[in-house]
């Protein structure tokens, strides 16, 4: 246990299946004020998606937000339970008020606040997804100095991901047992789990909602496909797939370049897609100025790089 206990380090990224590139563009860099960091395809299929990266200014495990806009395809998910379900960014203390005019400017409605675990919470969506901001005066990580948001508002990175699930105890055993997170709140139909010392980008919540029909798995406009979870080394990652396996859970990819990062993927109990992420860094193919300036062509797509770039450009335009 004590090995187990070392292995997942916290939250890495999260990855939506949104709408337009355009949108994604606007809505994470012009009003979540992240940095638009990389701009690549989805590495499966023979249909060219983008692969959208928005995060702090270097990528840190904990801040990084992905996206595969899917309006162009035509697909629509369904939201409901085995998935994740809403995203919280980490904010100074006493920005709300200035969250509530900033979304207010840029035309998106509040959809609700609520409080949880002592912490409030403020939402609003993206693409048919739930955002929240949420107030933490422990969250002391550097913010990405935004043209849009003053950096004693700006979001830390993520306060903490939800997760729904009609069936709360193997999710339990498995949260526990196999990916290394405690369990440590509990508030009504929410249980709070953390890994390592816990706080931001260390957090998943629970929502036991067992009448919520199965939400969709596909990639599909309106849903998060799944998150992943920062691992420090290969031999880590490939310890948390085997120990998983060996506990049952046999819905397990082999492992997976993704250019940035390599990962392993696993199908958990609750339903939600689950993760195991050793980074790479996003500096391997662009230098610091240039960072998400120029889309990279993932490697199943052998054809004219500029071809495709171009055809992209015409289906779902980015203008930066």
């Amino acid at each position: 246990m004590t090995e187990r206990s070392s292995s997942i380090q916290g939250l890495h990224h999260i990855t939506l299946c949104t709408a337009t590139a355009q949108g994604d563009v606007d809505f994470f860099v012009k009003v979540m004020g992240q940095r638009f960091i990389k701009q690549t395809l989805f590495y499966d299929g023979k249909i060219p998606i983008y692969h959208l990266y928005f995060s702090d200014a270097d990528g840190t495990p904990g801040t990084v937000m992905t996206t595969f806009p899917m309006r162009r395809t035509g697909l629509v998910g369904r939201k409901g339970s085995g998935q994740f379900t809403a995203i919280a960014y980490s904010v100074p203390p006493g920005s709300l008020d200035f969250w509530r005019e900033h979304f207010r400017r840029n035309g998106i409605a509040i959809a609700g606040e609520s409080e949880r675990f002592g912490e409030k919470y403020l939402r609003v969506a993206h693409a048919g997804i739930d955002f929240e901001v949420v107030e933490d005066p422990t969250d002391q990580r550097k913010p990405w100095k935004s043209d849009y948001v003053p950096e004693r508002y700006a979001v830390r990175g993520f306060h903490n991901w939800t997760v729904t699930v009609r069936e709360q105890e193997d999710m339990d055993t498995f949260m526990h047992e196999a990916w290394s997170f405690r369990r440590t709140l509990t508030d009504g139909l929410f249980t709070r789990y953390e890994v390592a010392e816990g706080g931001g980008g260390k957090r998943i919540d629970i929502l036991h909602a067992p009448d919520l029909r199965q939400g969709t798995w596909t990639v599909a406009e309106g849903i998060v496909h799944h998150g992943a979870f920062d691992v420090p080394d290969y031999d880590t990652q490939m310890r948390v797939k085997l120990e998983t396996e060996g506990m049952g859970f046999t819905d397990f990819s082999d492992r997976k370049n993704r250019g940035y990062f390599e990962s392993t993927y696993v199908r958990t109990p609750g339903g939600a897609m689950f993760e195991a992420t050793k980074s790479l860094g996003f500096k391997m193919d662009e230098t610091e100025e240039e960072l998400g300036t120029d889309l990279k062509i993932s490697p199943q797509f052998d054809v004219s790089h500029e071809e495709l770039k171009a055809f992209m450009q015409k289906e779902d335009p980015i203008h930066l």
